[in-house]
């Protein structure tokens, strides 16, 4: 038996990153003699083996025939005779049909792998097989954000082809998420999961909002792209680092422009609040986690009345920040919305006179300011006759009075 590491490994290896996660095929082994080295057998369909120590996932060489309509149905093959040219001939893009075997530094590339990782494409490892998964096109559109990768013409045909004969119907909801997920992570260049997903024409079974807002029209003096779904890429561009949450909803803030009567166009008033419904169905259709769509629901809310905090009142600047930290107790929930607030408000390549540095700026030291006054203040804050009038008061009552009282602690707080 020869044992190789393989995939997404290698590939990283390459392109001078730390790989996450190993994977491992073995050519010329049985399921018996795995076991007997002490392996533990995992999944249902094919062999895959834990190793005793590393718990790391150590796989048979294998091939693949389709059977059905799922990506799931596929009948697999493994025995002894089983080659590793075979095995990576299965693999979707030639950047991860690559391996090496254990103990030597030599990159075995039998598809050219090696070449297109230089050329930063993304390329079908074999086109008559590659349409047989639907599930490849957004892997497709993960790698080229999670790689910064173009994806070759024949390769965005062939998933363009997928899309068009309706395939993409037959993925579930989990896997579609967790490639949309896996494209938000830290340090991906996120924006080309949707922009190549949309230049293929395959966001309507999964993703129709982001058509809708690819048609929707911006006035140029608030946004020089005039288009709501370039202006979403570009505020997600702005957060490449940040993490898949605050990525997420800054992809869903302006959805309700999506959907904006006809007859107050090109205004988009009311946007924020349509938008909610929309980022409900969204995260109902991906089976979405609720700490994604709370969140983005939260920014989707309130991410205009950030730009009017210089013209709020006290007690509403009060209202907003104390909403957007769960109660003045989570420092990290409010800056997350101000990093999304950052981003839509520099989300254009041209900037205009209301996207202002140091505008923005101002209004994020207040709002942290307001937070950090009424952070962990309680009825013992207060002086013994304060609290004695307030002990007066109960239920709805209790809670204006106590309101009131706090606003009062904060202006005279920042001195106001």
């Amino acid at each position: 038996m020869k044992i190789y590491l393989v995939g997404g490994a290698v590939r990283d290896k390459l392109l001078g990153k730390e790989p996450h996660d190993k994977d491992y095929v073995v050519v010329g082994s049985t399921v018996e003699e795995m076991l007997s080295l002490g392996f533990t057998q995992v999944g249902k369909d094919f062999p895959v083996f834990l190793h005793p120590e590393t718990g790391e996932e150590y796989a048979l060489g294998r091939t693949e025939r389709k059977i059905g309509d799922s990506h799931t149905d596929f009948e697999f093959i493994f025995d002894p005779s089983v080659t590793l040219q075979e095995d990576l001939l299965r693999r979707d893009f030639t950047c991860n049909a690559l391996a090496r075997e254990i103990g030597t530094d030599e990159v075995i590339d039998c598809v050219g792998g090696k070449r297109d990782i230089h050329a930063k494409l993304l390329r079908a490892v074999r086109p008559e097989t590659f349409v047989e998964d639907p599930l490849r096109v957004f892997r497709a559109a993960r790698f080229a954000a999670q790689l910064n990768f173009d994806v070759e013409p024949l390769t965005k045909r062939l998933c363009w082809k997928m899309a068009q004969e309706g395939m993409l119907k037959h993925l579930s909801a989990e896997r579609v998420w967790k490639e949309l997920e896996k494209a938000l992570q830290p340090n991906c260049a996120s924006h080309k999961f949707m922009e190549f997903l949309l230049e293929i024409h395959a966001l309507d079974d999964w993703f129709p909002e982001f058509v809708d807002l690819a048609n929707a029209k911006e006035q140029k003096k608030f946004h020089w792209s005039e288009n709501s779904f370039k202006h979403t890429m570009i505020a997600l561009s702005r957060v490449q680092d940040c993490s898949a949450k605050v990525k997420f909803a800054v992809l869903c803030h302006d959805l309700g422009k999506g959907n904006t009567p006809v007859d107050i166009l090109p205004k988009h008033i009311g946007h924020d609040i349509r938008g909610l419904a929309l980022i409900d169905a969204l995260c109902d259709r991906l089976k979405a986690p609720n700490e994604y769509r709370d969140f983005a629901k939260t920014f989707c809310k309130n991410h205009m009345r950030c730009h009017k905090v210089g013209q709020m009142k006290l007690a509403k600047q009060y209202d907003l920040v104390r909403c957007l930290s769960d109660n003045f107790k989570d420092k990290e929930l409010l800056d997350d919305f101000l990093t999304c607030a950052y981003a839509d408000t520099f989300g254009e390549e041209v900037p205009s006179e209301f996207n202002d540095d140091s505008r923005f700026f101002e209004l994020c030291d207040r709002m942290r300011k307001i937070f950090d006054i009424m952070h962990g203040v309680n009825l013992q804050t207060f002086d013994e006759r304060t609290q004695q009038m307030l002990m007066r008061h109960s239920g709805e009552d209790f809670g204006k009075v106590y309101t009131e009282t706090k606003i009062r602690y904060l202006k005279s707080q920042l001195g106001e």
